[in-house]
């Protein structure tokens, strides 16, 4: 009764005309158009806002509500023809393209339709209702106000003496309020509940346990932040991966076309606890001891300088072709693992004009997943290792730009390792590069049959060029800044060659691969050889003197040994003759 009298009140004389017929009009709109639009959320400010009657605006989405139900099939019909136009179609295509028309939805045919019919007819309802109603007061109004039995009743009320508002005040104040409610939504409830749901979808993709102690969100900065992430295998606990701060910028905008665009990701100090540890190689001295260097004797002189002469590092070389090859088969495992993520995106064809919704071409190189550009420390053995990426997405084909890694390192055995590497697949062709350039770096001793490398540290440049994911051409050079070469062969001169082999210096190799990824070709090549005929030399040169005086001798020694003999066999014979035996 409360509210049938106070759109009566209305009628007759409440409030201005245009307050009365502003409010039918906007409730035509909601009543034909589907409850829950983008324009029916601005109506609804508007409502809040202008001092428009509520009561008649209930009333006239009730009414228009009915007749929209009856009209659907027509605006359902009405609006397929609208947004198949080809009149439309470039504008219709660039609202499709907009933050705007995805939240809109516009292309529902019911809603296209519904909406169309109802902005060609509100202001013919605005200027009919408002001439409709100022007739109804100067004519009928004041003579149904003068039954006596209504009247009686006091169902009307003198509002003639109240100065009407154009804004509602307290509309406002109802706004601010519901700001208020979902800002503290968002303190006490949103952020916990996202990191709720956060750690249940990581663990149940990826079955393992996922814990989060601090997580916040900006909806201003549309950033999300992680504190102390940890990650535990469920079946092996000693597996766990803990990350110190992880921040995500995000592209809400982008979301709204059902695609993650972050603008920057940051990880920091990504490190694995209690993770099994590869023992590393100890440098054990391998090489010939100098006591058993130095049991020759000069007996054996000639012999030692044919061993000298024919020394052979080809094992080396074997061995250094036998370990690249089996680091290569390692990490061409790795690039077939991580090189489908890049283009992992399915396509989905959507066609026009199917169902309720008429589709519009999206013109955009934005994939359903990019992340523009990163930071990642990671902590090993108390040592960081920095790197920065972009453009990782999964559709390259889509976006047409590389994703770019680039990492440094620097530890106790490494002055500095950068890595720089370039993958991009389009559907024409695939062209993947890698650049590592590596700063005194302490290998692993190498010990083999005949002859060890030990104390090693080099400098090397590797480049990489894969094509079509299948052709490789690769070159590195090596430069062997110090290393200590020691041949297990126990004489004098090679005593004396493992001490002028000790810190070397000057060896320089290259390293040439090509062909296939599955079979690939690794040749070696290095100045080993050359370096170790100019210490051979060096060391026949220094001992020429020595040499040719051991050769005498030699000489002598035999002369006179068959001299001995001679002598010995005649003056024998002469004297068994004189004593008669």
């Amino acid at each position: 009764m409360f509210t049938i009298k106070k759109i009566w009140n209305a009628l007759n004389h409440a409030g201005k005309p245009w307050q009365i017929s502003l409010a039918i009009a906007f409730g035509m709109i909601v009543g034909f158009t589907p409850l829950v639009s983008l324009h029916n959320i601005i109506i609804l400010v508007f409502l809040l806002v202008l001092n428009i009657h509520i009561g008649v605006f209930a009333l006239s989405i009730s009414l228009f509500g009915i007749l929209g139900l009856v009209l659907d099939p027509l605006f359902a019909t009405f609006g397929t023809i609208v947004l198949n136009s080809t009149s439309f179609y470039e504008l219709f295509t660039s609202l499709y393209n907009t933050s705007f028309g995805q939240i809109s939805q516009f292309n529902n045919t019911i809603l296209m339709g519904s909406f169309a019919v109802s902005i060609a007819l509100f202001p013919i309802v605005y200027i009919l209702f408002s001439f409709l109603i100022v007739k109804y007061r100067s004519l009928i109004a004041i003579k149904i106000q003068n039954i006596p039995l209504l009247n009686k009743l006091q169902f009307f009320t003198n509002e003639e003496m109240k100065q009407t508002k154009t804004f509602r005040f307290v509309g406002l104040f109802v706004i601010v309020f519901l700001l208020g409610l979902v800002s503290l939504f968002k303190i006490f409830i949103f952020d916990d509940m996202v990191k709720l749901n956060i750690e249940k979808a990581i663990s149940k993709s990826t079955n393992k346990i996922v814990q989060i102690e601090i997580l916040s969100t900006s909806i201003f900065n549309s950033s999300l932040a992680l504190q102390n992430v940890s990650v535990t295998d469920k079946e092996d606990t000693t597996s766990n991966i803990s990350i110190k701060d992880i921040a995500i910028d995000i592209s809400v905008s982008d979301l709204i076309f059902k695609r993650v665009v972050v603008e920057n990701l940051i990880f920091n100090e990504i490190s694995f606890p209690n993770s099994v540890n590869i023992p590393k190689l100890e440098n054990q001295n391998l090489a010939p001891s100098k006591s058993s260097s130095q049991k020759e004797s000069s007996s054996n002189s000639l012999t030692d300088l044919t061993s000298l002469k024919n020394l052979d590092i080809s094992e080396i070389k074997e061995k250094l072709n036998k370990d690249y090859k089996a680091e290569f088969d390692k990490y061409k495992g790795y690039y077939e693992q991580i090189k489908p993520l890049f283009n992992s995106e399915k396509k989905i064809d959507e066609k026009r004009a199917d169902g309720e919704f008429v589709y519009f071409n999206l013109n955009s190189s934005i994939p359903k997943v990019l992340i523009k550009k990163g930071i990642f420390s990671l902590l090993e053995d108390g040592e960081i290792i920095k790197g920065t990426f972009k453009n990782f997405t999964t559709n390259q084909a889509l976006y047409q730009k590389p994703f770019e890694l680039s990492v440094g390192v620097q530890t106790k055995k490494l002055k500095s390792l950068m890595i720089q590497a370039s993958f991009l697949e389009t559907n024409k062709d695939s062209l993947d590069s890698v650049n590592i350039v590596v700063k005194t770096l302490e290998i692993d001793p190498m010990i083999q049959k005949n002859i060890s490398i030990q104390n090693t540290t080099i400098d090397t440049t590797f480049d990489l060029k894969i094509t079509d994911k299948k052709y490789l051409e690769g070159y590195e050079s090596i430069s062997v800044l110090s290393t200590d070469i020691a041949f297990k062969k126990a004489n004098k001169y090679i005593t004396m060659l493992n001490k002028s082999l000790v810190n070397t210096k000057h060896i320089k190799g290259t390293i040439v691969i090509s062909g296939e990824m599955n079979n690939p070709s690794v040749k070696i090549d290095s100045n080993l050889d050359t370096i170790l005929k100019d210490k051979v030399t060096d060391i026949l040169k220094s001992q020429k003197d020595t040499i040719k005086n051991e050769i005498k001798d030699k000489v002598k020694s035999k002369i006179k040994d068959k001299l001995e003999d001679k002598l010995e066999d005649k003056l024998g014979d002469k004297l068994k003759g004189i004593l008669g035996f």
